[in-house]
């Protein structure tokens, strides 16, 4: 397990979001946690994600006209957001969030 209750995954994102920087393009990988962040993102960040005190966990959340509100959480190491999987723990991290949370060059 990684520094922080980390451990990596070797499955490969599904999908990529091409305007985020080339590091995070190359180098993201998804991943696993125990517990999801604190709320603590900078507001020039923040974009449309919306943090809920929920009883099994705070977390942030974006609404997505198509498919509603899907659980999200901001990679400090790559500057993107990320969606999460909740069904079960340890959450899995496995992709960059697109869409209303695209972070560009010039943020």
């Amino acid at each position: 397990m990684a520094k922080g209750g980390l451990s990596h995954s070797n499955t490969t994102p599904t999908h990529i979001n091409t305007k985020v920087a080339t590091r995070a393009l190359e180098e993201f990988q998804s991943y696993f946690l125990e517990r999801r962040g604190d709320q603590n993102i900078p507001w020039c960040f923040l974009k449309e994600a919306q943090w809920f005190d929920k009883p099994d966990g705070d977390r942030y959340y974006c609404h997505y006209n198509n498919e509603g509100w899907k659980p999200v959480k901001f990679n400090f190491k790559f500057l993107v957001w990320v969606n999460v999987c909740v069904k079960d723990q340890p959450y899995l991290v496995w992709q960059i969030a697109e869409g209303k949370l695209e972070i560009t060059k010039e943020e």
